[in-house]
């Protein structure tokens, strides 16, 4: 029996679209996972690569909108010593 906390590309993408409401292709979840930007497959069945649901849910909930700059660096925030604990 199959593991159903093991995911195939379909089901990724079925689960995308669960998790945020986007659509993308099968082939345009497999170019993410090629270039690195979504999770790695954990295991495979013949030619079939599967993926953690866990993975998966987790990367759908957490990967930047469309459009977004993923290759610029986060200006960093500096704390501010106000001197108010200081009394």
């Amino acid at each position: 029996m199959a593991n159903p906390n093991r995911l195939t590309a379909q089901q990724c993408v079925e689960v995308l679209k669960e998790e945020t409401g986007n659509e993308i292709k099968p082939v345009t979840f497999h170019s993410y996972v090629n270039r690195g930007h979504a999770p790695k497959p954990v295991e495979k069945i013949g030619n079939t690569p599967l993926w953690k649901r866990s993975e998966i849910v987790e990367w759908a909930r957490n990967r930047p909108g469309r459009g977004a700059r993923t290759d610029l660096r986060q200006p960093r925030r500096r704390t501010k010593n106000t001197g108010t604990d200081s009394e």
